[in-house]
């Protein structure tokens, strides 16, 4: 299957078994990241990555279903393990491994794990201290400019957290 799109991831993970509900939290976390894409306007990265990343990265928990409801890390490899055998690009798979191991990541690795941290409206200070470290090296900005921007980015996505929790929940 040829993901191009995160309709696209999100159907490849229905096909590969994931619940309504493991599937609504990749639709929350790919609306995040939408608002943080849409937000930096002017950084250079690959966006289309960060949203296919976000539509996939907990893609293990179809294997790993205990990991829904506690906390564990056997799904990430073993999600990148299904993506690759099922023919996503280990470029793609590996969003899987690095949501969750983002501190040597690329910016878009930690784009994608930001977004997993705000759709439920939490805030990760260590991480985004390296989204703005990242920014401001790849803009020139100044960090606390940096720092300003990705704050105030971070505040608003995160302010609708309860809500986006609240349309986690199936019936």
């Amino acid at each position: 299957m040829m993901i191009q799109s995160p309709a696209d991831a999100l159907a490849l993970l229905a096909s590969l078994g994931a619940t309504r509900w493991l599937v609504r939290h990749h639709e929350l976390v790919v609306e995040a990241a939408g608002l943080l894409v849409t937000g930096l306007h002017g950084v250079r990265f690959d966006r289309g990555a960060v949203m296919l990343g976000a539509a996939l990265h907990d893609a293990g928990k179809i294997v790993h279903p205990e990991e829904m409801s506690a906390p564990g890390h056997h799904h990430e490899q073993a999600g990148r393990d299904l993506l690759v055998a099922n023919g996503v690009p280990a470029e793609l798979a590996r969003f899987c491994v690095t949501h969750a191991g983002w501190q040597d990541g690329t910016l878009e690795d930690q784009l994608v794990a930001l977004a997993d941290k705000l759709w439920k409206g939490k805030r990760d200070e260590a991480l985004e201290r390296c989204v703005v470290d990242a920014i401001a090296a790849t803009t020139g900005e100044q960090p606390w400019q940096a720092f300003e921007r990705v704050d105030a980015l971070c505040d608003a996505i995160a302010a609708d957290g309860d809500d986006r929790l609240a349309r986690s929940r199936i019936a």
